[in-house]
């Protein structure tokens, strides 16, 4: 249950208080693309990668319309939250 908390708290700090942050200075496009394009590869070449796109194009571009990273880390947290449960039942969580 941590984990769907300080997880999604951890990743929007870093990838849209910081890189999002920073790729903005090069336009939205840049920056909101460029976050989600990282954000979706630290997640690794897998079944996860097609979600990690949207849930970082949707919490980038959050972040960019709101100035603040806490909607995105909401948004994060809303999306990671029904994951515990199958973690939990597949023994993994």
């Amino acid at each position: 249950m941590l984990l769907g908390l300080v997880t999604p708290l951890g990743e929007e700090l870093l990838f849209r208080g910081v890189i999002t942050n920073a790729l903005l200075h090069y336009g939205s496009f840049i920056g909101v693309l460029g976050s989600t394009l990282i954000f979706a590869l630290m997640h690794g070449f897998n079944t996860v990668f097609p979600a990690a796109l949207v849930v970082g194009l949707v919490t980038a571009e959050v972040y960019r319309r709101s100035g603040s990273v806490w909607p995105a880390v909401v948004a994060h947290t809303v999306v990671n939250l029904p994951t515990i449960p199958v973690m939990v039942l597949a023994g993994t969580g």
